[in-house]
């Protein structure tokens, strides 16, 4: 068995979907922290995270402002804090504000380059993961022959940014330099849709 509390690195090389780089400094990354139900080979077993897993330990005050990392070093000041956390079918996705510090703005530029695109987490077991066993036992021969184990609900310590991910669909999709407006309401863009055509109409 592994120990509980431990560190997995999850993300991947993707291709950076969007980025605002009109002004400076860098304010916001968003990605996939980690994909649920997802098998990755992490040497002799395979993991993966069931949907959910992390919901709990990022509700609320718990889950806001735990700390954005580079490479999972704990010894050096954090680059940014999570500001907001969302958990669909695919896994949890995260938005985190960065700080003015030089190594925050460096691996925000070079996220917005494609450089550094890995996401990773840090995190403890709440509950007993489970594991299966193969009869044929021998990690040697490839995936089918390697023990699994399925995290069933963890407690997320960090996340980091890494060059070196473990899955292929996760990682940093978006930088900003600001926050995102809020979408207009329903009815102020109906408002706003009548008037123009008002407008059109003389």
């Amino acid at each position: 068995m592994i120990d509980a509390a431990e560190t997995r690195e999850y993300g991947a090389v993707l291709e950076l979907r969007e980025a605002q780089a009109i002004g400076r400094p860098y304010r916001y990354l968003e990605g996939r922290a980690v994909p649920y139900d997802t098998w990755a080979d992490l040497g002799w077993f395979l993991e993966r995270h069931a949907p959910g897993s992390f919901k709990r330990s990022t509700n609320g005050r718990s889950g806001k402002n735990l700390p954005l990392l580079l490479f999972h070093d704990q010894q050096s000041m954090p680059i940014g804090h999570a500001e907001r956390w969302t958990h669909d079918q695919d896994g949890m996705h995260g938005v985190w504000q960065l700080n003015d510090s030089a190594p925050a703005q460096e691996a925000a530029r070079m996220a917005e380059s494609g450089d550094l695109l890995g996401l990773s987490v840090g995190f403890q077991d709440i509950r007993d993961p489970t594991w299966e066993l193969p009869d044929d036992f021998m990690p040697d021969l490839g995936p089918a022959h390697k023990a699994r184990v399925t995290r069933l609900e963890s407690r997320l310590v960090e996340v980091s940014m890494t060059p070196t991910p473990a899955y292929a669909d996760a990682g940093v999709t978006m930088v900003r330099t600001r926050a995102l407006r809020p979408a207009p309401r329903k009815r102020d863009v109906d408002h706003w849709r009548e008037l123009m055509e008002e407008l059109r109409s003389q």
